[in-house]
């Protein structure tokens, strides 16, 4: 299975147009979503972020799987 591409977006929850912070982000686990609260550092090196919100579409590639995510700490 692959692992699911995400847009990363800055923002709060249920507000998937928020500003994006990273294209073509994947996830460390091939087979289940970001839980809520998961605290993530993204490739950039800027972090940790926490997950508020995610939108999973049937693809795994798809442009409309979004991550919504909040500065933690």
């Amino acid at each position: 299975m692959a692992h699911v591409v995400w847009s990363v977006r800055e923002g709060k929850a249920g507000d998937f147009d928020a500003p994006e912070l990273v294209a073509d982000y994947r996830s460390t686990h091939p087979v289940r979503e970001p839980k809520l609260g998961e605290v993530l550092q993204l490739p950039d090196g800027l972090g940790p972020w926490r997950v508020v919100d995610w939108a999973l579409t049937d693809h795994d590639d798809w442009p409309g799987n979004v991550l919504l995510v909040e500065r933690a700490g």
